[in-house]
């Protein structure tokens, strides 16, 4: 049985920004290329795009993430990691 587990907004914001970030690494960033990597379809892939750029954390066109986007990444990762980290610590099993 296969469980689907839906993003929360900050995780599609995250996906969306972190793909524009890897891609411009190798060259021009294309929406189809952030689709794959994100994982939606198109229509959803768009209105993100508008949203993120109304948020400045992006910038269209050329595809560009913006410094608000770059630290949104870093904080993102840093709360990712810390849960991560509290997860470990406490939802071990404890050794009889």
């Amino acid at each position: 049985m296969t469980i689907e587990v839906r993003r929360s907004k900050l995780d599609l914001y995250y996906d969306i920004i972190s793909a524009i970030n890897e891609e411009s690494l190798s060259g021009e960033v294309r929406p189809t290329r952030v689709q794959h990597h994100c994982n939606m379809s198109y229509d959803k892939l768009s209105r993100y795009l508008k949203e993120l750029e109304n948020k400045k954390l992006i910038q269209i066109p050329p595809f560009l993430v913006t410094e608000k986007g770059k630290k949104f990444l870093e904080d993102y990762y840093k709360i990712k990691n810390f849960v991560e980290e509290m997860k470990l610590e406490y939802l071990k099993e404890e050794s009889i």
